[in-house]
This record gives C-alpha cells, sequence and structure tokens, in this order.
C-alpha cells in the first residue's frame, strides 16, 4: 500500500487546557443533553477533584446526573453491561467518561448498548467485540481525560474483557467517536510514576503497531517520519516528567503525542497496523486482570520483534526504528534501546517481572491459547501462520 490514496476522518473536538474539567458542561448545555451518565473509577476522580468540579458544573446547568462508579483498568463487560441498563431504564442522553482510557472505552460499549432495540438483551453488547453486531448508532459521548496514554479519548474504538471466558476483544465503530474530549495537563501530574511510564509505553506502542507492519517504509514517508518523531517526543517528554513530574510543558507535549499515536492520524495509509503485540497483552490481561496494559506491551514488543526479526522479516522498519529512535541498528538494536528505556522508566522487560512470579511453560501455552482466540491481528506472510509468531514471542518473554 502507498500513500497515492487514503482517507481520514476524525470529528473528535479535542481541548487540552489547564483547569478546563468543569468546561464540558458548557459543551453539553450547547447540544441541549439534559441527563447525563457519569462514568469513573475507583479513586482517582475524587481523590484529584474533578469529579466535584464536573457533577458542580453539571448541576449548573440543570444537567441531570446517573453515575456508574468503580470502572476498574482492563474493564470488565459487566460494567459495560450495568451502565446500558441503566441508560436504558432512565432514558439518559449522552455519556461522559471521567478518568483514563478504561472510563472511554467502558463508555463506548454503554454508547452503543443503550440504543439496543427494545428486543435485544443488554448481554448481547458482546456480540458486538465479537464482531458478530453490526453497530448502527450510539449515545454521544462526552469526556474529561485525566490519563493520558490509550488515545481512546479521539478515536473510535474500545477494549473490554471478559473475566469468564478469559477474552479480551476490542470493538470500533464511527459512531463511537468522542464528540468533545477535555485534558487538564496538571490533573496528570499526581499519577504514580509507574502509571505514567506505562501511558508512556502505551502511546509508543500505537505508533510502533503502524510501523512494524511496513516491509517498505519509504512507500508511506510522510505518515513513517510524523510517526517516528512522535515517538522521540514521547521519550523526551517521558524523560522529562521522570525528573520533574510537574512539567506541565512536557507534559502537554506528551498528551498530544499520546493523542496522535492512535487519533488514526498515526495509521494513514498504513494498511491498518498490525497489533499482534497488543493481542499478545489482551491475552496478559485475561489472564491476570492486575496486569497493566502499557506494562504488558513492554514485555511484549521486544519478543514480537524478535521472533520476526530471527525469520528476517520487516528488517528495514526495525533497522530504521533502531538507527532514528536509539543510535542503533538492526532488529537487535531496536530491542536494546527499547529495553534501555524501559529500565530507566523502572518498567518492566520479562513476563516473570510483569507477572511477580516465575512463568513456566504452562503459563506461555496458556497465554498462546488465549492469544489464538482471536489470532487475526496479525498480518503476517503467506505461509506464516499468526501462531508460530506468537508462540516464539511468548517463548521469548
Amino acid at each position: 500500500m502507498s500513500i497515492q490514496a487514503f482517507e481520514w476522518y476524525n470529528p473528535t473536538k479535542l481541548v487540552v487546557k489547564h483547569d478546563s474539567a468543569h468546561e464540558i458542561a458548557d459543551y453539553l448545555s450547547a447540544d441541549k443533553v439534559k441527563s447525563v451518565l457519569l462514568v469513573f473509577g475507583q479513586t482517582s476522580a475524587k481523590k484529584i477533584g474533578v469529579y466535584d468540579q464536573v457533577v458542580n458544573a453539571l448541576k449548573a446547568k440543570n444537567i441531570t446526573i446517573y453515575e456508574l462508579p468503580g470502572v476498574r483498568a482492563n474493564p470488565e463487560i459487566k460494567t459495560v453491561v450495568e451502565g446500558i441498563n441503566l441508560c436504558r431504564k432512565y432514558a439518559i442522553e449522552a455519556v461522559l467518561p471521567m478518568g483514563g482510557g478504561s472510563t472511554y472505552d467502558t463508555a463506548k460499549g454503554i454508547s452503543v448498548g443503550a440504543l439496543f432495540p427494545a428486543e435485544v438483551k443488554s448481554e448481547q453488547i458482546w456480540e458486538c467485540y465479537e464482531g458478530t453486531r453490526p453497530v448502527t448508532k450510539a449515545l454521544p459521548i462526552y469526556g474529561v481525560l485525566t490519563i493520558s496514554a490509550t488515545g481512546s479519548e479521539m478515536n473510535n474504538g474500545g477494549v473490554v474483557q471478559d473475566d469468564e471466558q478469559k477474552k479480551k476483544f476490542s470493538f470500533g465503530s464511527v459512531h463511537c467517536f468522542p464528540k468533545v474530549s477535555i485534558v487538564d495537563p496538571k490533573l496528570q501530574a499526581h499519577l504514580p510514576w509507574f502509571q505514567q511510564a506505562n501511558g508512556f509505553v502505551d502511546a509508543f506502542m500505537h505508533i510502533s503497531e503502524y510501523l512494524t507492519n511496513m516491509e517498505e517504509p519509504e512507500d508511506v514517508e510522510t505518515t513513517y517520519a510524523l510517526n517516528l518523531s512522535l515517538q522521540k517526543s514521547i521519550i523526551k517528554a517521558g524523560d522529562k516528567l521522570q525528573k520533574n513530574t510537574e512539567d506541565h510543558v512536557a507534559r502537554a507535549n506528551f498528551i498530544w503525542a499520546a493523542t496522535c499515536a492512535l487519533n488514526q492520524l498515526s495509521g494513514v495509509a498504513m494498511n491498518g497496523g498490525d497489533w499482534a503485540v497488543h493481542c499478545m497483552e489482551h491475552a496478559m490481561g485475561a489472564l491476570d486482570a492486575k496486569i497493566s496494559h502499557g506494562a504488558g506491551l513492554g514485555v511484549a514488543f521486544p519478543a514480537f520483534v524478535r521472533a520476526n526479526g530471527e525469520r528476517g522479516l520487516r528488517l528495514k522498519t526495525y533497522d530504521r526504528m533502531a538507527r532514528e529512535l536509539f543510535g542503533k541498528q538492526g532488529w537487535q538494536g531496536l530491542i536494546e534501546g527499547f529495553q534501555a528505556q524501559l529500565k530507566k522508566w523502572g518498567h518492566p522487560t520479562t513476563l516473570d517481572e510483569l507477572f511477580g512470579r516465575k512463568m513456566g511453560d504452562e503459563d506461555r501455552k496458556q497465554l498462546l491459547d488465549i492469544f489464538m482466540l482471536r489470532p487475526g491481528c496479525y498480518h503476517y506472510p503467506t505461509g506464516m501462520l499468526p501462531e508460530d509468531i506468537a508462540r516464539d514471542s511468548f517463548k521469548y518473554m
């Protein structure tokens, strides 16, 4: 695929501004929204004060508030169903995620299921993630992002998991772009360092999933160069924030880079991206919901590079990334530079470190089995099976 023909569409209004969380009520009021489901996490939103800011602003606009608290990292489908039931019961007009990507991902599932026909059960929202039920409409989403990482604030996709089935799947629809997302850089300074580093790695890996899908980088030079610049910005901002978490200029730069990493700009003419590393991490999260998404991606990526590099696949791409990002050469240099950056940020580099225990062959087989529930994410060459790459990748972690 080349840059000769492409489409890019993103209708989300993104506002990056200090002390701006309360302004979300202005957008809801301007669109004549009378009721909203507030979707938020377990403690953070109230702890940092954004909950009070948003609720007071909504009340001042006479917008009726319903609440769905307790959204966890690696959000669960049961929470989505609970939100759908609230929206259907009270005819709620919009969904307002307030927190990180997990709240946005949850909100997207809720927004779709809320408008199911009366005869469709709320639990059937999982069919959208399985790909067996098309998405035809959704409630509008207005959000306040407090953790930059996933890019969900400006894209149309979402990920949730079913703990009982040990499945972690995603879906996307043009109907699920948020109408407005507000991001206040100052709100993110409170985050624990490990969580901040997870965000850096998550955003970096979104871009890598596009880059490493290309055998001939020069065919899409503009997007490729843009993506490498975004990754450089993420590394630079991350290093600055490690020294001073109150560096709001570095924070704002990271916020914008993290958003661009998955608002589809980074994917222009990139053949849809690969997403095998994400599918591998989804297996980790499905096995243990406490696994942080960014941390899992950081462990999976070097192993995936090695599994491809040893087969002579994607060598031009790996070499260019190694040279431009880390001043090294070849797929081995990419792994070396990437893992050195992870260690600098205090991030895990092995499955043992990630899970906090010795991971044996049976653990890796279980991860492979979960991965194979949805193997189509890897764009493998003719004759190359996805389990071949995945099996070696899990072996190398």
